[in-house]
């Protein structure tokens, strides 16, 4: 797995790999509770090549201070 990808919000992540010439795909999952689109698109998982990431909705403590 590709550490350094995750926690990082999807359009971080993907400028990352763009750089690095990697057009990854991207699945995103989340909560069966959730059910909002309110949040922050976060890597959860990313293979070793960064070619698939899972991405999951957070919700950004920072925006709500």
């Amino acid at each position: 797995m590709n550490t350094q990808l995750l926690g990082l919000e999807l359009s971080l992540a993907l400028s990352e790999l763009a750089r690095q010439g990697v057009e990854p795909v991207v699945v995103q999952t989340r909560s069966p509770r959730r059910t909002g689109e309110e949040g922050v698109l976060r890597v959860v998982y990313a293979s070793q090549d960064g070619k698939k990431l899972t991405v999951c909705r957070f919700v950004d403590p920072l925006s709500e201070a």
